[in-house]
């Protein structure tokens, strides 16, 4: 069981898709006509791809369900071992698990299947580097994956990247002492991007509050709760919004359809507006 203490920064409060050629004839036109829509349709949006970029998994802990196939970890350090009988849910290394078991309370397929492949990026020591976020960007452009969902982000000053494949939802993160003192956040900095969706949280009680902590306010496009119990913050409200935006929305107008869907809230004592879906 790994039980060092991890330098990187983990962004919580309480963790550092052939078209049918058919001929189309006489009285048969209408019915076949919307015979090949449906199949064209169901080929580009019924299997969706998603990376999972964190600290590490236990998948075999997650009962089977319909539509959803966890793929084999890949660790992209080529360092870490990990001992899914000793499970701890307040270790760090499994800050990934948390992230997938949250994302799957609020999933909700429809028609498409989902794959899903867990990415590591932190080594045995409990670190990322840029060779490893490089590799993950090489993987999921390789891949062709359609979502990137990352509870993550690597403190620097080092460019890492201008672009990223596909489209990802990280959370804006959290100022403390040492990201301030660092510079910034990848791929937050990158904000704003079309294909990037930062996310934020606000403390859901008896009334919507702001929260005053978070980084790259300006660019944080959607907010959800930062929840209760031991996993909070925003790398649980990156999850629900992951989830719910690729159970609301089809891939190639993410931004669009989300934006229609969204509604928004007032925290009453900074008059924030907090924009959710």
């Amino acid at each position: 069981m790994i039980k060092h203490q991890f330098t990187a920064y983990f962004i919580s409060i309480h963790h550092k898709i052939s078209r049918m050629d058919i001929d189309l004839k006489g009285a048969f036109w209408g019915p076949l006509f919307f015979l090949s829509l449906f199949f064209t349709s169901c080929n580009a949006y019924c299997e969706i791809k998603l990376a999972l970029i964190d600290t590490g998994f236990c998948p075999g802990k997650i009962a089977a369900k319909k539509k959803i196939t966890i793929e084999n970890m890949i660790d992209l350090t080529s360092s870490v071992k990990i001992d899914c009988q000793k499970y701890d849910s307040r270790d760090g290394r499994f800050h990934g698990q948390l992230v997938l078991e949250e994302f799957l309370k609020f999933y909700n397929p429809k028609n498409e299947i989902l794959h899903i492949y867990p990415l590591i990026i932190f080594n045995s020591a409990g670190e990322q580097k840029i060779d490893y976020w490089l590799k993950s960007i090489d993987w999921v452009k390789k891949e062709k994956i359609d979502i990137v969902l990352t509870a993550a982000g690597f403190m620097g000053t080092e460019k890492i990247s201008n672009s990223l494949p596909a489209i990802w939802f990280v959370p804006s993160g959290r100022i403390t002492p040492k990201v301030l003192g660092i510079g910034s956040l990848f791929p937050q900095s990158l904000a704003p991007l079309k294909n990037l969706f930062l996310i934020g949280d606000f403390y859901d009680g008896r009334q919507v509050l702001y929260d005053q902590g978070l980084l790259y306010k300006e660019f944080i496009d959607y907010y959800f709760p930062s929840g209760a119990g031991h996993f909070t913050g925003t790398s649980r409200a990156v999850a629900e919004a992951c989830a719910k935006a690729i159970s609301l929305c089809p891939i190639k107008t993410m931004r669009e359809c989300l934006l229609k869907s969204s509604k928004v809230y007032i925290d009453n004592l900074s008059h924030n507006t907090i924009r959710t879906f």
